[in-house]
C-alpha cells in the first residue's frame, strides 16, 4: 500500500514525501504493519522463506502451545499420561485403622 511504499514519484523525492509520507521500502525497511504486527500473521519476503514459515505453522497447528512451561504444566499431546500411584492396602471393614 502507499503508506509504506510511497507512490509513482521518484523514490525518496520531496514530491513523494509530501504526497505519501516516508517510503519505508525504498529505505530498505519493512512495512510498518509487518514490523508492529503482534500476531505474526503478516508474511513477506522470498517465496521459499514464506513457504517454509507457512509449512512450519501448519504442521505445528493444534499442538500444545509453545509458551514456556506449557509442557511442564499440561504435558505434551503425544505424551502418555503419568501412571497413577498404586493405592495402599484397604483396612478390613469393621477393623480399626
Amino acid at each position: 500500500c502507499t503508506f509504506c511504499a510511497g507512490g509513482p514519484e521518484k523514490d525518496t523525492s520531496e514530491a513523494e514525501f509530501k504526497k505519501y509520507g516516508r517510503n519505508r521500502l525504498a529505505e530498505g525497511k519493512l512495512p510498518a504493519c509487518a514490523e508492529m504486527c503482534s500476531t505474526k500473521a503478516l508474511l513477506g519476503g522470498d517465496g521459499d522463506v514464506i513457504a517454509d514459515i507457512y509449512r512450519t505453522r501448519v504442521t505445528t497447528r493444534g499442538k500444545a502451545g509453545d509458551v514456556w512451561g506449557w509442557a511442564t504444566a499440561y504435558g505434551r499431546p503425544d505424551q502418555k499420561p503419568a501412571a497413577q500411584p498404586v493405592p495402599g492396602p484397604v483396612p478390613a471393614p469393621g477393623g480399626k485403622s
